[in-house]
Order: C-alpha cells, then structure tokens, then sequence
C-alpha cells in the first residue's frame, strides 16, 4: 500500500497520519470510538523533491490510473517513538552494487523490485 491507501489511514485499519502534530494526539475519536494513531514518514519520500529515489516501487502500467513511482514500504511509529527517528533513507545501493539502472529505475531483474529502506531510532 501507498501512504494515501485506506489499509495505512483509516481509524479501523492503521490510522497512520502524515506528520508529528497530527501523530501528536495520540488517537482520534470516529463514530464516538477512539483509535490510536501511528506516525508515518514515508508520505515525505512521494516524489522527487527529497533524496534518493522518488519511491520504493516503480511500475509502468497502461492503465489510466497509473503512479509510477510507489511507496509500498513503511516505517509505522506509535506518537511515543517518533521523536526518536533520526534517519531515514530509501537506498539506492547496498554500498557496493547499485539498485537502479541508468535511468534510475529498480534493477529488478538482478536484484529486486522493492528498494529498500533504512532507518534508525535513537532509544
């Protein structure tokens, strides 16, 4: 799933919301219920306006409604450890093989579709 799917946003499923202040309530109260909430970073990592690639997936369909790039991979924190993030990247090498062709698309035929991520929390 991409950040904006239902299964990562709504109260029932994960409740995951795009930024700390939202994230900072804790939970949200849908239909007189409360629902805890997660902070999730990886809406930051939609497009090219960051480091690294534009996402962790790239698919080319001929559909009408085609993204290209994806996030399909997550990092999911509770609002207690999120202030505890303090690096985040989607790799585009292990430190020796490059993960993206020359025309920066996943190498999927040698090494994988998904590119992966890295992060480190400082507890």
């Amino acid at each position: 799933m991409n950040p904006f799917d239902d299964g990562l946003v709504l109260a029932q499923a994960f409740g995951a919301v795009m930024t700390r202040d939202l994230a900072i309530a804790v939970e949200r109260t849908v239909a007189k219920r409360n629902y805890r909430l997660f902070y999730n970073p990886m809406w930051g990592y939609l497009g090219d306006r960051t480091p690294g690639p534009p996402g962790t997936f790239y698919y080319s369909a001929s559909n009408p409604l085609t993204y290209f790039w994806n996030v399909f991979d997550q990092v999911l924190l509770r609002p207690g450890l999120m202030n505890t993030l303090i690096d985040l990247q989607i790799l585009d090498t292990d430190g020796q093989t490059p993960l993206l062709t020359k025309t920066g698309k996943p190498r999927k035929s040698e090494v994988s579709d998904h590119l992966p991520i890295l992060f480190r929390l400082d507890i």
